[in-house]
């Protein structure tokens, strides 16, 4: 029966969010398990590493499979923090959904005040399953909640705009895992490169101790040049991946930072706006 008036409402949280429909607890707001972003990863990698067998003679078949392990962790890390973004951008989606219903009557003439506190929140409560979940509606809540209680119109915008800065504060918390992805690939690429050289020059030592031939100079100087194809490879890929990354996540962050400040529009348009002090509550305030 509860499946059944979950399904009617506008939005639903527990339904809908791409967590939930892994049996994982939600992350708040767009905040993501680090658990299922990591399978997402492993999918990603493994995909990635099953195309690049179709082509075992490309040069860039070839970096990502035969320079050792770093490329492997840098692949790893890359699609990691891809699947964070991907799994970013469900949720933001289904947060952005929120700014389409419309709890407050559009009618000119309707006042927000204490009274009429209680309608708003029963058409909300009618229309989202689990609002507290949606980082619009629980501002709303906050804010009506405080107004029929207390009674003080005064008072609601300063809460509104303190919960808006404390989004904005799980907003930031939530790259933080991002962050450190962005920080660890150009690291992992020199450490291919220090690798590679130690390679390389343990090689030209040896070159240079042992004389002989110069068919047996050509020999030794392929492990030499495999050093420093190690050195290089891993750190191109290290590079390369951090740019990628770094690009695809300016863009996002923009859009999740747009969709805060429609929020602060929508509250500012609809619940600010609205509010009047009645007769009898001018009163106690006076």
């Amino acid at each position: 029966m509860a499946s059944a008036q979950n399904q009617d409402r506008a939005l639903s949280w527990e339904l809908e969010d791409i967590e939930r429909k892994f049996w994982l607890k939600g992350g708040k707001q767009t905040n993501v398990s680090p658990l299922l972003s990591f399978v997402f990863g492993l999918v990603f990698v493994a995909a990635f590493y099953g195309i690049l067998s179709l082509f075992p003679h490309a040069y860039f078949a070839k970096i990502w499979r035969e320079l050792g392990w770093v490329p492997y962790a840098i692949a790893l890390t890359f699609f990691w923090g891809l699947a964070v973004i991907l799994i970013k951008w469900r949720k933001l989606v289904l947060q952005r959904r929120a700014l389409d219903v419309r709890v407050v009557p559009l009618d000119y003439g309707f006042v927000l005040s204490p009274q009429s506190a209680d309608q708003i929140l029963e058409k909300l409560y009618k229309s989202v399953h689990d609002p507290e979940r949606f980082m619009l509606f629980n501002r709303i809540l906050r804010a009506l909640s405080n107004l029929k209680n207390m009674g003080r119109v005064s008072d609601v915008e300063v809460i509104i705009r303190a919960q808006s800065d404390m989004d904005h504060n799980v907003l930031d918390s939530s790259y933080t895992i991002l962050k450190g992805m962005i920080w660890s690939m150009p690291v992992l690429g020199f450490i291919g490169t220090v690798l590679g050289l130690s390679v390389a020059i343990g090689g030209f030592g040896s070159v240079l101790a042992a004389g002989g031939e110069m068919s047996e100079l050509r020999d030794s100087l392929r492990g030499v040049v495999g050093g420093l194809s190690v050195a290089f490879g891993t750190t191109f890929e290290g590079l390369i991946t951090t740019l990628i990354l770094q690009i695809v996540l300016s863009f996002f962050r923009k859009a999740e930072e747009e969709f805060h400040e429609s929020c602060d529009d929508y509250c500012h348009r609809y619940i600010v706006s609205k509010l009047r002090l009645v007769p009898n509550q001018a009163e106690r305030e006076s």
